[in-house]
């Protein structure tokens, strides 16, 4: 079935939010994300609808049928793939990746975008911690949990980040931060919920707005394999 670029970005946004929160997308928060007007949302949904790729149900939501999971899925491992080529092997950074791949996961080439998850050796993750889909759709799901729900005196380690705007990236660079630091929550300080760490030995104060945005694992849980 031959989309249009927007029509792919919906598809992938819809999954992308799905993915997040496990409940039918509505159509304000697929705005927010596409930087469009829930009234132009609600047009490519009929749009979609019509072409049996998803279920909307006014008030409750849009979700995806088979059809356009299958196209969202191989969206997704053309995104977050084009994402760690461009960090690993091309030098850009994290802050400057989300929309060079939302524009090169629109490259319809199954051969280029197996290729290069060959030359990275296949990797699990891309890097904002979100897991890639392999060429069969399969990937690996592993609990993430936000930082403000980590009880005082755990180590934990970053393994995702929910904000994938520059300015939040950068805020973390300026931090040492990044997928794979080990820290541990010393205190949470009453007067502006805010979190103080230790990373690498050295006590580091987050606002409650970055920890809330900082997906983080226990350092013995088990990664499960899905097939979506």
């Amino acid at each position: 079935m031959k989309l249009t670029e927007s029509e792919e970005d919906h598809i992938r946004v819809i999954f992308y939010l799905f993915e997040r929160t496990g409940q039918a997308v509505s159509t304000n928060a697929i705005s927010d994300q596409i930087n469009t007007t829930p009234a132009s949302v609600t047009d490519m949904i009929k749009r979609l609808s019509s072409k049996g790729l998803v279920t909307y149900r006014k008030y409750y939501g849009v979700t995806l049928n088979a059809q356009g999971n299958t196209i969202a899925t191989n969206l997704i491992r053309k995104n977050r793939l084009w994402k760690v080529m461009l960090t690993q092997r091309l030098n850009f950074n994290w802050t400057e990746v989300e929309d060079l791949a939302d524009q090169l996961e629109h490259i319809h080439s199954d051969k280029l975008i197996n290729e290069i998850d060959q030359i990275l050796k296949f990797p699990k993750y891309d890097v904002f911690g979100d897991p890639i889909p392999d060429e069969s759709g399969k990937y690996i799901l592993r609990s993430r949990y936000p930082l403000t729900e980590i009880s005082f005196g755990q180590q934990v380690t970053i393994v995702g980040v929910l904000n994938h705007k520059a300015a939040f990236l950068t805020h973390l660079n300026n931090h040492n931060l990044n997928i794979g630091s080990e820290i541990i929550i010393l205190e949470k300080f009453e007067f502006d919920q805010s979190y103080l760490i230790l990373h690498k030995g050295i006590e580091k104060q987050l606002s409650k707005l970055v920890a809330r945005n900082i997906l983080v694992r226990y350092n013995n849980r088990i990664d499960h394999p899905q097939n979506k």
